[in-house]
């Protein structure tokens, strides 16, 4: 039986990742409905305390801080037949705010927007954030593993239980929306005097994962005659998730050319859970939770430029932040031979 390439140089690449709609209504009906006529879109607010200040959004943007009860209106219109949907970006300290009638077509100017504030608990405070770029349906957000709140539109979002002070939270996506990869920036921390409006949930087209058999670039003479590549094949589950096993691609060049024999069994070495992706320019980057079958998980970091993977471990907080900075290490790693391609 042949055993996998166990070069030092090689195996170290390998060992690395082991370590590694509601509908709202409309106002009456306005003067024209054509592409250019552009609507305003307005309402009420009640229940906010004196001194307070509530930040409101439309569609993801236009932020309206609004500091007194009464009428509110966004500066940006609308155009005709065109979605709007309010929701609301800071909250109040000591407060929570909920929209209702909040979202649908402008199919003239809109007034009856409610958006309405009430008192919490007193050292208790909401926890929320902003989400972009989302187009599908079926996001759902997840607080502490209990708390969840279905999103339907981009903007803010406040989940429906407040925590002490001093309590930890952590944001997940739950439940992906159809045909998306939302990943989540500033997800986990602990509260403090004031509610937590800084969670961001960035959504964008399904991940191109770095799916198919990935061959280290280091060639390494396995015995007399045969030469090898440490071989990590990458299946697509999910959106999200990937399964990997290890394996060798032999050869009988020593520049490892030509078609390899890749001999079975492959082992496997488990899960890869994505949640979070950036790009720069020449390089995108994934991070994700990986779980072996033994049920270890480990953080580990993809950084796919330029034809090549290269795959690292990773921690809590991850040691790897930005999209730049995986990519600084990848140059580094990348002349050494030691991550993958799939030629």
């Amino acid at each position: 039986m042949r055993r996998p390439v166990r070069h030092a140089a090689v195996w170290a690449a390998g060992a690395a990742a082991l370590a590694l709609v509601g509908c709202g209504g409309g106002g009456g009906d306005g003067p024209g409905t054509g592409p250019d006529v552009g609507y305003t879109i307005a309402g009420q607010l009640s229940g906010l305390a004196a001194g307070q200040r509530v930040v409101l959004q439309n569609n993801g943007g236009d932020d309206l801080s609004v500091a007194a009860n009464g009428r509110f209106a966004f500066g940006t219109t609308v155009s005709a037949t065109r979605p709007y949907a309010v929701t609301v970006k800071t909250q109040p300290t000591g407060q929570r705010c909920t929209v209702s009638q909040g979202s649908g077509n402008a199919t003239g100017p809109v007034e009856n927007v409610a958006v309405r504030c009430e008192n919490v608990a007193a050292g208790t405070y909401t926890v929320g954030g902003t989400v972009s770029g989302l187009s599908g349906a079926g996001l759902v957000l997840q607080n502490n593993g209990w708390d969840s709140l279905a999103v339907g539109s981009n903007g803010g979002f406040t989940f429906g239980s407040t925590m002490a002070g001093g309590a930890t939270y952590d944001v997940t996506v739950r439940s992906q929306p159809a045909g998306q990869s939302c990943s989540v920036r500033n997800g986990r921390g602990t509260v403090g005097t004031a509610p937590v409006n800084n969670v961001e949930v960035t959504c964008g087209n399904t991940l191109d994962l770095p799916v198919g058999d990935w061959k280290v670039e280091l060639c390494t003479q396995v015995r007399p005659g045969q030469w090898g590549r440490n071989l990590w094949r990458v299946t697509r589950q999910a959106d999200n998730r990937v399964t990997a096993q290890m394996g060798a691609a032999l050869y009988s060049s020593s520049t490892c050319s030509g078609t390899p024999t890749i001999p079975p069994p492959l082992t496997d070495v488990g899960t890869i859970v994505f949640d979070r992706n950036a790009s720069t320019p020449a390089l995108t980057a994934f991070w994700g939770l990986w779980t072996q079958p033994s049920g270890q998980s480990t953080r580990v970091v993809w950084g796919r430029k330029n034809g090549r993977l290269c795959l690292m471990a990773d921690q809590t907080p991850s040691v790897f932040p930005t999209a730049a900075s995986v990519e600084s290490y990848v140059d580094l790693v990348i002349p050494n031979r030691l991550c993958y391609t799939l030629e």
